[in-house]
């Protein structure tokens, strides 16, 4: 870890709207998190492409990151790690997943072996240019490969983060592109702005330019610099 901070593990959730995993989002991500310095392993979390068909993705997903969670705090020690330093983040709909994992954790209480000894709740989590509502307009091929082309309102309104806030999250940071075409801000807006107003500590940041999908912003100007406001967050924490 990198010195004078204590040691964090971060949790790495890959985007792809719920229907594949990017590799420069999961395992790039990771690998950068190594080489400077902090402890990282990725989720390979199930996506659509990977279960049979008829079967409705979620809660499959949900259940697989809180399940990293616990399994990461089970073995922290012996990789001198702190069970309660486990941050988690995600791109895109990843960056939905790490937002479910922040707030709806609880959901897997029931279906996990590890639910008994570990919290499936991260102790701060991060959600990068991320799908936040799942009620249009917002990122389609997100909400119907999570919840099914045929899924009620209801339940599309039921997963969209910013209308489930409790105000118990851990802290947040967050990232968008004004010009994000794919997903909109709104969104990201909206549930900033409900975390704070529940009293929980978020770092927001919106970049005017910079598309979506643009990992760790290598060449870009302005969204490069998430990754080190990244680091620097989470040793403030």
């Amino acid at each position: 870890h990198r010195s004078g901070t204590d040691p964090w593990l971060v949790v790495c959730l890959a985007g792809g709207g719920y229907g594949w995993r990017s590799w420069h989002e999961g395992p790039g991500m990771a690998l950068w998190l190594a080489m400077n310095g902090v402890a990282a392993a990725e989720v390979p979390y199930r996506v659509a492409d990977e279960i049979d068909d008829g079967e409705r993705l979620h809660p499959l997903p949900l259940r697989d990151a809180c399940r990293g969670i616990r399994v990461a705090r089970d073995h922290a020690e012996q990789f001198g790690l702190r069970p309660d330093r486990v941050c988690v983040i995600g791109y895109s709909a990843g960056g939905h997943l790490s937002g479910s994992v922040g707030l709806l954790h609880a959901e897997t209480d029931s279906d996990d072996d590890l639910a008994a000894t570990w919290s499936g709740r991260p102790d701060a989590f991060a959600m990068i240019y991320p799908v936040v509502s799942l009620v249009p307009p917002c990122h389609q091929g997100s909400s119907d490969h999570l919840l099914g082309k045929d899924a009620p309102r209801e339940l599309r309104e039921r997963y969209s983060l910013q209308k489930r806030v409790t105000g118990a999250e851990r802290p947040l940071f967050i990232v968008h592109a004004q010009d994000d075409a794919s997903v909109p801000l709104a969104g990201v807006n909206e549930l900033a702005s409900a975390l704070r107003d529940a009293g929980v500590e978020v770092s927001s940041h919106v970049f005017p330019r910079g598309g979506h999908g643009f990992g760790l912003g290598h060449g870009q100007a302005g969204v490069s610099a998430w990754p080190t406001l990244f680091l620097d967050w989470l040793s403030t924490l």
